[in-house]
């Protein structure tokens, strides 16, 4: 039996993608779990060789099928694509099924400084999911990503929109921002993956930068020769589009960096270098995506 097994669930998504790609590279095989094995993400992946499973996060039988002689678990729940008591749900049963299986070690996708009360109610619903695995005595990692540098460039994010257009009416241009490309993620959780011993009870927050949205503006226009394209909109019509979480994540952020200050924000990009030493800067790694890495 390969012992370098694992299950992944949301392969097809930006972290969870992340996460399989690393583990193909270090020849693990990967299980991969999706809504929809039919999804061209999904054809994709199998492509690669990973093991395409259709599984169903708020259905006990269909996890417990893809649980099925594995060890090692990367788990994910997105509030986006199932609603904030959706995410808690999920990210509660994976975890009590990963129990009853005697899983070995599984790594969580977290979010936030793993406060509670925090107001965001994602973020809030991750510390409840990580209370679970504590009290069921799960052996587990809980991996907290700052802001992706993603969210400055792709179009699932909108952000001529967030990004660019909203974000900076509550951060402004001049407030330091953590960022973290999310090809960094995927390989620090590979290396946590590879050393169970070490992270198993432990919580890591990955951070790659810290750049204002200003210094941000700066790197794209002078790598793309023009200035990124914003449309801000008023406040109130971004969160009626959106819904009102964005721009409470914001002012949020906009709080806990002025209470955690610079030096706070790059210790944790030092910290973050021992799960992932090559961690890339905003400009590396908008270099990187222009090249097509």
């Amino acid at each position: 039996m390969n012992d370098k097994k694992v299950l992944i669930f949301g392969a097809t998504g930006n972290i969870g993608g992340a996460v399989v790609r690393e583990m193909l590279k270090r020849g693990w095989q990967a299980r991969g779990v999706t809504r929809n094995p039919q999804s061209e993400k999904a054809l994709a992946l199998a492509k690669r060789g990973v093991e395409i499973m259709q599984g169903d996060m708020e259905d006990r039988a269909s996890l417990e099928a893809v649980f099925d002689g594995m060890q090692r678990v990367f788990s994910v729940q997105s509030w986006v694509t199932s609603g904030v008591e959706g995410e808690a749900r999920q990210g509660k049963l994976v975890a009590e099924v990963a129990k009853s299986a005697e899983v070995e070690h599984l790594v969580y996708g977290s979010a936030g400084m793993g406060e509670p009360h925090s107001g965001i109610p994602h973020f809030d619903n991750k510390v409840a999911v990580e209370s679970t695995m504590r009290e069921l005595g799960l052996p587990f990692t809980a991996v907290r990503s700052v802001p992706f540098m993603e969210l400055l460039s792709e179009k699932e994010f909108y952000p001529v929109l967030g990004t660019w257009g909203a974000e900076p009416k509550i951060l402004g241009w001049d407030t330091p921002i953590p960022w973290v490309a999310v090809r960094d993620i995927g390989i620090a959780i590979a290396n946590i993956f590879e050393n169970p011993t070490k992270w198993i009870g432990h919580e890591v927050v990955l951070c790659g930068d810290v750049k204002t949205l200003g210094e941000c503006r700066t790197i794209f226009t002078e790598i793309d020769g023009r200035r990124p394209f914003r449309l801000p909109l008023p406040l109130w019509l971004f969160s009626k589009m959106a819904g009102d979480e964005f721009v409470q994540m914001w002012h949020w952020t906009a709080n806990w960096i002025a209470g955690a200050g610079q030096q706070e924000l790059w210790e944790i990009v030092e910290s973050s270098k021992e799960l992932c030493p090559q961690m890339l800067d905003m400009e590396g790694w908008l270099k990187m995506k222009r090249n097509g890495s």
